[in-house]
């Protein structure tokens, strides 16, 4: 009794190791634009997220930009000092937004 068991428990997890299969996820590379303190954003905003992330907000304003920034320090305590918070928000503006026209 003990070996037709054993026998089946042996079959039953060769045939499942057969099927199962290791899932590869393919990875994405989402290329900063270089120059500008490129190394700077890529220093801080790489190490909670990809570049994806940022690059999927589309074309914004710079009010949107500083306020991200300051969500990112206030909100989930990313540990960047003023002066390169404003060297993060002159890049993602410079590559990847606009200066809002309208007065306030």
């Amino acid at each position: 009794m003990k070996k037709i068991l054993l026998l089946t428990l042996f079959l039953v997890v060769t045939a499942f190791s057969q099927v199962v299969k290791p899932i590869e996820m393919p990875y994405v590379d989402y290329p900063m634009v270089k120059g500008d303190h490129d190394e700077v954003a890529q220093q801080y905003c790489l190490i909670c997220h990809s570049w994806g992330y940022v690059l999927n907000q589309g074309k914004k304003s710079r009010p949107y930009w500083s306020g991200t920034v300051a969500k990112m320090v206030n909100e989930f305590k990313a540990p960047i000092g003023k002066e390169d918070q404003q060297i993060i928000i002159n890049y993602l503006v410079k590559h990847y937004g606009y200066e809002s026209t309208a007065q306030h």
